[in-house]
């Protein structure tokens, strides 16, 4: 595992997610919720410190599984375009250091989700 500017990244996630898509549709679903589980703590923690900033943005935070991984976005198209640095001011005030505070909590409810993942395929 290697922690890089922006992101977490597990070694051998590509092969997982590979994988598992030879498990049955309600047994995905179960995969998906166990990974989204993962970022909710980063993606709510991330929404309290942007929302004295912009309390309608910091709600449009969303929790998105894909096949690289478990990722928090913003769901809100950009409304103005005056502010062409709002992405990166939302990455440094909110994103970044909600990742930075919960990384440890993070990895840990990680490792969980994969062990419950594991656990469903060996059912």
């Amino acid at each position: 595992m290697a922690r890089g500017a922006a992101t977490i990244e597990v070694q051998g996630w590509k092969e997982l997610v590979r994988a598992s898509r030879q498990l049955e549709p309600n047994t995905r679903r179960e995969l998906a919720k166990a990974f989204r589980e993962v970022g909710e703590h980063v993606r709510s923690d991330a929404a309290a410190m942007f929302a004295p900033i912009d309390a309608r943005s910091a709600a449009g935070y969303r929790l998105r599984v894909r096949q690289r991984g478990v990722a928090v976005v913003q769901s809100l198209r950009k409304t103005t375009g005056k502010r062409p640095d709002y992405g990166a001011l939302q990455m440094r005030r909110a994103l970044l250091p909600a990742l930075d505070t919960h990384e440890a909590e993070t990895m840990q409810r990680l490792e969980d989700a994969l062990d419950r993942v594991i656990a469903i395929w060996e059912v």
